[in-house]
């Protein structure tokens, strides 16, 4: 779990992302540049088609980043 966030989090596979969690309709992204972000509104299904995502970073920049508001929550690195 990440220190900063009282999300569980998981790691991924990805060139600019280490790890991500969904709880209640927040998600949590951890970017590899030691920031982490909550996306607020997205739903369980918008969080699996981001985990199933070919490119979990494309995903996120096309789908998640320009339909929901984001708090920073600290940074990590």
């Amino acid at each position: 779990m990440n220190k900063h966030s009282t999300i569980p989090m998981s790691a991924v596979k990805s060139s600019q992302i280490t790890h991500v969690g969904h709880s209640g309709d927040t998600l949590a992204v951890t970017f590899k540049s030691g920031g982490t972000y909550h996306y607020h509104g997205v739903s369980a299904e918008d969080f699996a088609n981001l985990q199933k995502a070919e490119s979990i970073g494309s995903h996120l920049h096309k789908h998640i980043k320009p339909n929901f508001k984001f708090s920073k929550i600290g940074d990590h690195k």
